[in-house]
């Protein structure tokens, strides 16, 4: 089951992404729940005490009072990971986006159907893999399953390793760097310092010896790391194809 949330002002264009959306889960027997919600401000009521009840959003930018740029960028400081799929007329806000990782932009009335279906499935095959992923550590007779989307950072402190996850909650147990190191190669996690462990799709933005998540979180930046820490972020930002537009 996938969860799809459709946020838009105009009522027509929520009856005919809706169609769309029904109409190639069907073809591609994926089975679905749909929500619509007419505003910004009505989306960001409903997940406000759980913000990660969607999968996969699609979010038109030019809206009322509260624009989808601003929607999103508040859904991401809740918490929020799923999958946002932008709905625009223009392509004038595609730089804006840097802390909020979209899977795409679809400019309306100039995307083909084909289009609509391949950024469908690519968003359907991103979430399913954020539900598959999990981390899993134990502490004493605890042990913990978290989604791996649902981790921002690790930080460690003499052998005791502390996982940040959700919005505020910890979960600590024993381990080292170099163990965690090997555990997340290849997840896009990246060590930004000796004892933090960020997760890309998290960070927000760069300062001058630190990083701030979308959490809100600040986490420096060691200087030997820093380098690495912006080719793997450039990397992660080209290989989701965030700033392409069709």
């Amino acid at each position: 089951m996938v969860t799809i949330f459709l946020c838009d002002d105009n009522q027509q264009m929520i009856d005919k992404y809706s169609r769309l959306i029904t109409q190639y889960a069907n073809k591609n027997r994926i089975t679905i729940t749909l929500s619509a919600f007419n505003s910004g401000e009505a989306l960001l009521f409903h997940l406000s005490d759980s913000p990660n009840q969607a999968d996969i959003i699609y979010l038109d930018i030019l809206m009322g009072h509260l624009n989808g740029m601003e929607t999103a960028k508040k859904l991401r400081k809740l918490g929020c990971n799923s999958e946002i799929i932008f709905l625009t007329t223009s392509e004038d806000y595609v730089f804006e986006a840097f802390d909020i990782t979209p899977v795409h932009y679809l400019v309306k009335d100039s995307t083909s159907s084909e289009k609509f279906e391949q950024i469908f499935l690519r968003a359907i095959s991103l979430a399913e893999a954020k539900k598959t992923e999990l981390f899993v550590c134990e502490s004493g007779s605890t042990r913990k399953v978290i989604p791996l989307k649902d981790i921002s950072y690790f930080e460690i402190w003499k052998r005791v390793v502390m996982v940040h996850y959700k919005s505020e909650e910890k979960f600590e147990y024993y381990g080292t760097m170099e163990q965690l190191e090997k555990q997340m190669l290849e997840k896009d996690f990246i060590r930004v310092h000796r004892s933090y462990l960020v997760n890309l799709s998290y960070i927000a933005k760069f300062q001058r010896q630190s990083l701030v998540l979308k959490t809100g979180k600040v986490i420096p930046i060691g200087i030997t790391y820093l380098k690495q820490v912006k080719e793997a972020f450039s990397k992660y930002i080209s290989r989701s194809n965030i700033y392409s537009i069709d």
